[in-house]
């Protein structure tokens, strides 16, 4: 079987060298003219952390992050409203969950593949199902013929307007910036993500690496077709929260900042046809609230891979169906738990996030999380 991956992001990456591992071969095509490597930074649930154990052979790649324990929800004072811990007792998951540097995983992803697996400047035009085959015809003008063609492009897919005509995505509301800053504060500490609720908007910062004081944080708010927020602007809506984190966001050079709005996507729709499949933000972009985008579009690559080399039928389309199956169903139920904990934060009144409403979300999340695709 030979396959093509539309898309060299983090998902993209990952499904590749998880498809080498299972000893199908395949190639990247990337639209972009090299290595989508910029960026902040990146929170890993440990689901994903035993996936990437996986992907990458070995455990030196936990040097390369902060691992997190607790997740710590603070009101506008600074007054810690609810702690979590990552892994919980009880819960049995043999892995961490940690923060990394997006140039990290990207370099270390890359870095299990060929030069010649990935082609970059090639982005996917169109998509044809012929035969058993699938032709991917490319911006460069040329056109290939594949057994699989996988759906890794993001957002604005077009894998997705092949397999699933006029699922968009919508518009959310809201606008996050996201910054890399040097910075060190008694308040913020260096084993937990910790998040600062204001009114229909909120600050979160994680921890990058305790030896340098690097951290990561992003600010998310309404925007009522406003424009963008500036720091300037960012300072004044958040005036309310504690200095030490205005400090942080004053702190961080222009260069290290990103404002974007956030889009989602429900995961309706099919999410094959034909030779062509999808997995990651093509099909379920979520709101970065609980940062698990990442986690559950590698846990669709590992449903994938395992469907692909499991699958003793003739027709490729059994194993094709039983990824949508599994992977459906749990991207259901976790963008479910994460639009109630983002209506919780950005759509309700103000001092309504409370333990009484946090807890039954958590528990939910919880649930979830013990199950993984291994």
């Amino acid at each position: 079987m030979r396959v093509a991956i539309i898309g060299a992001g983090l998902n993209g990456l990952a499904c590749a060298v998880m498809l080498k591992r299972f000893g199908v071969d395949c190639v990247v095509f990337e639209r972009g003219k090299g290595p989508r490597d910029s960026g902040t930074g990146i929170y890993v649930w440990p689901q994903a952390m035993q996936i990437l154990r996986f992907v990458l052979g070995t455990r030196d790649f936990l040097s390369r992050g902060q691992p997190i324990e607790y997740l710590d929800t603070h009101d506008k004072q600074g007054r810690l409203i609810h702690s979590q811990p990552v892994r919980p007792e009880g819960l049995g998951l043999p892995a961490p969950a940690m923060m990394f540097l997006r140039t990290e995983l990207f370099r270390l992803l890359a870095s299990c593949l060929e030069e010649d697996d990935i082609h970059y400047g090639m982005g996917c035009e169109r998509l044809e199902n012929v035969g058993d085959q699938v032709r991917i015809t490319f911006s460069s003008g040329h056109a290939f013929d594949f057994d699989l063609a996988v759906g890794a492009d993001g957002v604005s897919s077009t894998t997705r307007a092949f397999v699933n005509p006029g699922l968009e995505p919508h518009a959310t509301g809201l606008v996050a910036s996201r910054g890399v800053v040097t910075y060190d504060s008694p308040l913020l500490h260096f084993d937990r993500c910790q998040i600062f609720t204001a009114n229909h908007s909120r600050v979160v910062t994680y921890p990058l690496s305790q030896a340098r004081a690097l951290r990561y944080w992003f600010a998310a708010y309404q925007h009522h077709d406003r424009p963008l927020l500036d720091r300037a602007g960012l300072l004044e809506l958040f005036a309310e929260l504690p200095a030490d984190v205005l400090r942080m966001i004053d702190q961080t050079p222009d260069e290290a900042i990103l404002t974007h709005k956030l889009s989602a996507l429900t995961g309706g729709g099919h999410w094959y046809r034909g030779r062509v499949v999808m997995l990651g933000d093509s099909i379920h972009a979520m709101l970065p609230t609980l940062g698990y985008g990442l986690t559950l579009g590698l846990e669709n690559g590992f449903m994938l891979a395992q469907a692909l080399v499991g699958h003793c039928d003739a027709e490729l389309e059994t194993a094709l169906m039983r990824y949508e199956i599994r992977a459906a169903r749990r991207s259901r139920e976790m963008l479910q738990v994460m639009d109630d904990i983002t209506r919780l934060y950005y759509f309700e009144p103000e001092g309504q996030v409370s333990p009484t409403r946090l807890q039954p979300i958590v528990q939910r999340f919880q649930q979830l999380a013990r199950s993984t695709v291994f």
